[in-house]
């Protein structure tokens, strides 16, 4: 079968199948040449959708190419030769999948601190996917993290639903956490202790991680840690201004009018934790917010 260019001697030979991407049906997919020349770059058709054969006969692919590509002499026997288009496929790697789900995960809030890593943990099956870009949508839903999982997903050709598909894995969620580097001991300032950074994987860590400033001489260790033990967000504090059995001021506003008057500390507080006194003079007890070493603000009264 041979299609000639207007009036010029090139000779065409139609393919008996074709593989076309997602772009279109092109004139140049359809075809071969038998001399060599250029075949025009003219789309016949739009392309079928992922996993189905478009079939035509000889002649109807003939006049579809005379309908779109103006200027194109078909000539033709009257066989019936049927032709198959269908779309051009890829294999799917591991390695693409596993990067594909860790950019739909980091886009939660729970994968957002510290960088997320996924290892596989069966073998990944060949699995064919049409050739070019391939969208990856999240079905599963995790509120959480968790260390292994089967995460569930759907594939998308332009926009278009093909599968849906699971990939069994480990997470792993790598950050710096702060470790003692010699023993720390309750009641230890925060500036004079020696911390290291070492890289762990937060989710095998059931605690929240401390991540403050080292250097902040405002906060303690209220509990020992040994060396060579992360530091988690409990075990550091702000260290108390005001003490129990101490004395300071305790302010009261209403409106206009500021109130002062001595109180009797009954507790221990840091700036702005709540802590319970006592009024000196009427010896009623009262809560008030820890402003300064000096100064508590009546909440309750």
């Amino acid at each position: 079968m041979l299609l000639a260019l207007g009036q010029a001697e090139a000779a065409f030979t139609l393919k008996a199948s074709c593989e076309v991407s997602r772009d279109g049906v092109y004139l140049s997919d359809l075809v071969e040449s038998r001399t060599g020349e250029p075949i025009p770059a003219i789309m016949i058709d739009t392309s079928p959708s992922w996993g189905t054969v478009r079939k035509y006969s000889s002649q109807n692919l003939i006049k579809l190419i005379n309908e779109k590509a103006q200027g194109v002499e078909v000539a033709g026997d009257e066989g019936g030769e049927e032709i198959s288009i269908s779309r051009s496929s890829r294999v799917l790697g591991l390695g693409e999948v596993l990067e594909s789900l860790r950019v739909e995960l980091v886009k939660s809030p729970v994968f957002s601190q510290g960088e997320l890593e996924l290892e596989s943990i069966r073998p990944w099956k060949t699995l064919l996917v049409p050739d070019g870009p391939v969208e990856l949508r999240m079905v599963t839903r995790i509120s959480y993290p968790t260390f292994q999982t089967s995460l569930r997903f759907e594939l998308l050709d332009g926009g278009v639903p093909f599968g849906v598909f699971s990939a069994p894995v480990k997470m792993s969620i790598w950050k710096d956490a702060w470790v003692a580097k010699d023993q720390i001991t309750r009641g230890d300032v925060l500036s004079k202790v020696q911390l290291e950074k070492q890289r762990v994987n937060a989710i095998k860590v059931r605690q929240d991680l401390w991540d403050g400033n080292p250097s902040d001489g405002r906060y303690w260790f209220r509990e020992n840690i040994s060396p060579g033990r992360l530091v988690y967000s409990r075990a550091v504090v702000m260290k108390p201004v005001v003490r129990r059995g101490s004395l300071a001021k305790a302010v009261v506003t209403t409106g206009p009018v500021r109130v002062s008057t001595k109180v009797k500390v009954l507790e221990d507080g840091a700036p702005g934790e709540a802590v319970r006194v006592q009024n000196v003079r009427t010896r009623k007890e009262l809560i008030g917010e820890v402003l300064d070493e000096n100064t508590i603000k009546i909440t309750d009264f």
